[in-house]
């Protein structure tokens, strides 16, 4: 601490900052990214309140649905300086319809802010130049769409419409590090998505499809799209491209079984009671499925959230499995299913995805999910990061918030990179519900950033956040109200030198934060996790 303004009080305390996010209705954030170059937060999902905090000289200062169903249905997108204690700029983005931000990408070269999800608005704003400029759907229906903002959330620079005449949705977006082209993720029930033809897949072979999408950086041309999936349901989660190769890599969930390029796969066959995930590796233009497998036990089991490792090039998957014989655990950080209904898994797949190298279970003897992932670039550590049931999640004594506090927690996990460690855990969150559905590395100092929903009015260390009350929380397990919220963590997760309980509401003096102990410098252009709407999830 020597570097510490000696006129100030020293807060020692693992969970840095919190803040909630969100207006009188209801909030909920879905996906987060971190400025390469200003280290500014960034925060999307969508809100249904109409005061929404921060909004004045936004791209777009009024939600725009509230007017037709006098209820507010806009994404919201959201800016915050790196310590959490300002909010910079939001903005709504959306029209008439039910509109929803699922994915969030900083463009590496230009700075710019790119988000998709889904919307039924035949006014989503700024579609005109854009690579569809008209609703594809039925106004019930929804499209998927992408759009661009500046940095600053001040100008929506294009936006563009993608589906066909039925059910698009995008949940997972990414940008080419080298081309700079964007590519988009999904689920579809159309006939006729856009520019599927020339693609890996053609047409559409079950109920629904996976689709993947290749746009020019500037939203203006579909380059390339493909469907992916087999004769039943199948749906996209996460996206990411492989930094040595150039590859697109898509992760998701299949009740197919006949899903397309499996033979030779890590698993080849559909093992599940309904649903089994997948992950799949095409090539950069989307022309090739180069390969596919599935992922899981006799089950259910789903993959929510994937990442390459930077150095290894290894490809990580999470997600949510009641499958007691989840593949390839034996000899893993946690072997055996933990309870519940369901757990969460982690795994670990070669890059050809022929081979799954190391699984493990994630959690307690309550219901867990994972929901978000990330490497550390430099520790190369594997971060997860959902909700959990569990009373005893394994591995808390120590973190940060070192139990459970409500009906439902979030959580976050930190693994060595075998998944042969549970190096550190911590809950995250007060006496109400909470879900982490997003989770990012701070580019330069290393700390981790954690997004959400709550409804707990004492979610932790909220005090001298950009936004200290929940507008909008119920303390209870359940209920149709919360606010979206932002957390800041020291990278180790653990309590260091300090405590911290859960429910506590933050408290003590407002200062200078610092970590028990050294957060490790980094650099990396860009790291973010999104994540899916979620069935199971409360």
């Amino acid at each position: 601490v020597a570097k510490a303004d000696p006129s100030l009080p020293i807060v020692i305390d693992p969970i840095l900052q919190a803040t909630y996010l969100g207006g009188s209705g209801y909030d909920n954030a879905y996906t987060l990214a971190i400025h390469p170059q200003t280290g500014e937060v960034y925060v999307a999902g969508y809100t249904k309140s109409t005061d929404f905090p921060g909004i004045i000289d936004g791209a777009q200062e009024e939600c725009d649905n509230w007017i037709i169903n006098l209820t507010c249905y806009d994404v919201f997108v959201a800016r915050l300086n790196k310590d959490l204690t300002q909010i910079l700029q939001s903005t709504y983005l959306g029209g008439g319809g039910n509109d929803k931000a699922e994915a969030l990408a900083i463009h590496p070269k230009t700075g710019e802010v790119y988000v998709a999800g889904d919307t039924s608005s035949k006014n989503f704003p700024k579609t005109a130049g854009g690579a569809q400029a008209i609703l594809g759907g039925r106004y019930y229906d929804h499209d998927a769409f992408v759009a661009r903002l500046n940095k600053e959330l001040t100008q929506i620079l294009q936006s563009t419409y993608l589906g066909g005449s039925s059910f698009d949705s995008a949940s997972a977006l990414a940008i080419h590090p080298t081309t700079g082209e964007v590519y988009v993720a999904g689920v579809t029930s159309s006939e006729n998505f856009p520019k599927t033809i020339g693609g890996a897949q053609a047409n559409k072979s079950g109920d629904a499809d996976v689709f993947v999408a290749r746009l020019s950086s500037d939203l203006t041309k579909i380059l390339q799209s493909t469907y992916l999936g087999g004769n039943q349901w199948d749906e996209a989660s996460s996206l990411a491209i492989h930094p040595h190769t150039g590859e697109i890599y898509v992760a998701g969930y299949t009740r197919s079984s006949n899903f397309p390029k499996t033979t030779g796969g890590a698993q080849t066959v559909h093992r599940g009671e309904l649903e089994n995930a997948f992950v799949a590796r095409l090539n950069q233009g989307l022309t090739r499925i180069l390969q596919s497998t599935y992922l899981g036990g006799s089950g259910n089991d789903e993959a929510n959230a994937l990442a390459i490792h930077p150095k290894t090039g290894e490809v990580y998957v999470v997600g949510d499995t009641s499958s007691k014989n989840f593949p390839k655990t034996a000899g893993s950080a946690q072997a055996r299913f933990g309870g519940g209904d369901y757990d969460s898994f982690v795994a670990r797949l070669n890059k050809e995805l022929t081979k799954i190298l190391q699984s493990t279970y994630l959690g307690g003897s309550g219901d867990d999910g994972a929901n978000a992932l990330v490497i550390h670039p430099k520790t190369g550590e594997v971060y997860v990061a959902g909700y959990t049931r569990s009373s005893n999640f394994p591995k808390t004594a120590g973190g940060a918030q070192a139990n459970k506090s409500g009906g439902s927690n979030a959580f976050v996990a930190r693994l060595n990179k075998e998944l042969t460690k549970i190096i550190q855990s911590t809950y995250l969150g007060g006496s109400g519900n909470d879900n982490a559905h997003a989770l990012a590395i701070h580019p330069q100092t290393g700390e981790i950033y954690v997004a959400g929903y709550t409804t707990s009015t004492n979610f932790p260390k909220t005090a001298c956040g950009a936004q200290t009350n929940c507008n909008k929380c119920i303390a209870s397990e359940y209920s149709g109200s919360g606010d979206a919220f932002v957390a800041r963590l020291s990278a180790d997760l653990s309590a260091g030198n300090g405590s911290s309980s859960g429910g506590s509401g933050g408290g003590g003096t407002c200062g200078h934060p610092m970590s028990g102990s050294k957060s490790p410098k980094v650099s990396l252009p860009f790291v973010a996790a999104r994540r899916i709407r979620k069935r199971r999830n409360p």
